[in-house]
């Protein structure tokens, strides 16, 4: 029997690997399998959500896995984020590992270390951007970024794909330094103006589209700034002890989740639903629900609707089988046997 090989690749390799336009076709593929799936129409299995903080301040620990059988592999990631890294250690916030594995035997076949962030917080991105499609109006025109690291980042690039560019984006993060440089950096990229603000308040007043990416505690977001029409995207509390939403706005608001189960551990609803502030039937949907067309999304022009996200393993799934395809027919990476 000839010895095993894995393929292993560097965060240089990864990032070619899959563009905005292909993350957002991924992430709206999973939502829809992953519902199919708790329905028994598409045989699946994931991994509890296992997310936790460690004894090191502002620091967390991530894993994800699962599988889905329209799609050949196992996906498991493994993701460490240091919020302080790069101001005490001049290091990066976030450490990851994906390993991608044959369904049928278990044996590893893909590797990717590092660069995994790049496709977690892509997917991530563009995960937030189709909640948009199916919740926003559909001629939302200001857009606030309520953070400004690296999922933000992902975020905008998605969300330009999606809709192309908006009348107004506005950038708030809790330093003005990183929004100004938030604001620079994708304004050259992306060829769009971006406003730096000094308060999240300013950011997100008559904002059509919040997409919410930081690694808060405690609200950013208050009920009294959001408008009518408006769309909120939380996909920074992922693990308990986050919160980023006023539970006013939830109250008021259509509440969608990416998993009912997952959300009610780490997501924005878990302390609300655990306090008795609302129920877990106040939850509308889950959006794959919504993208099979099982439950209608925006209904009305004036509805204040929020998604709650907290990663899907199907997500994972989907976009690392696509960028492991993709290297494979590219010839990208180095094979090491194990």
């Amino acid at each position: 029997m000839s010895a095993a090989k894995v393929l292993y690749l560097s965060e240089e390799e990864v990032r070619p690997l899959i563009t905005p336009a292909e993350a957002l076709e991924h992430a709206e593929t999973a939502f829809r399998l992953y519902a199919q799936s708790l329905r028994g129409q598409v045989p699946a299995s994931f991994s509890p959500m296992v997310a936790y903080h460690t004894t090191v301040p502002n620091s967390d620990v991530d894993f994800r896995s699962g599988s889905m059988a329209s799609v050949p592999t196992l996906c498991s990631t493994l993701g460490f984020g240091y919020a302080d890294n790069p101001s005490k250690f001049g290091l990066s916030s976030m450490h990851s590992f994906a390993v991608l594995t044959d369904v049928e035997t278990g044996v590893p076949k893909c590797i990717m270390a590092q660069g995994s962030f790049f496709i977690s917080f892509l997917r991530t991105g563009a995960a937030a951007v189709v909640a948009s499609k199916y919740l926003a109006n559909p001629d939302a025109r200001r857009i606030a970024m309520v953070g400004a690291g690296n999922l933000a980042r992902h975020t905008l690039r998605c969300h330009l794909a999606q809709y192309g560019p908006p009348e107004e984006i506005r950038v708030w993060s809790r330093t003005e330094t990183a929004a100004r440089q938030f604001a620079d950096d994708m304004g050259s990229e992306l060829g769009v103006a971006l406003k730096p603000v000094s308060s999240p308040a300013e950011a997100v007043r008559g904002a059509d589209i919040v997409y919410c990416t930081t690694r808060a505690t405690e609200a950013v977001v208050r009920d009294e700034w959001v408008s009518p029409g408006t769309h909120l995207n939380a996909f920074g509390s992922d693990a308990p002890g986050k919160r980023e939403l006023d539970p006013a706005i939830l109250a008021r608001s259509k509440v969608v989740v990416d998993s009912v189960e997952q959300c009610k551990i780490g997501g924005e609803i878990s302390e609300p639903v655990a306090q008795g502030m609302i129920s877990e039937d106040d939850v509308y949907a889950e959006l794959g629900e919504i993208v099979n067309g099982w439950k209608k999304g925006r209904v009305h022009e004036d509805e204040v609707t929020v998604m709650d996200s907290t990663g899907l393993a199907a997500l994972d799934v989907v976009a690392f089988n696509h960028a492991y395809e993709k290297a494979l027919a590219l010839g990208a990476g180095v094979e090491l046997a194990l």
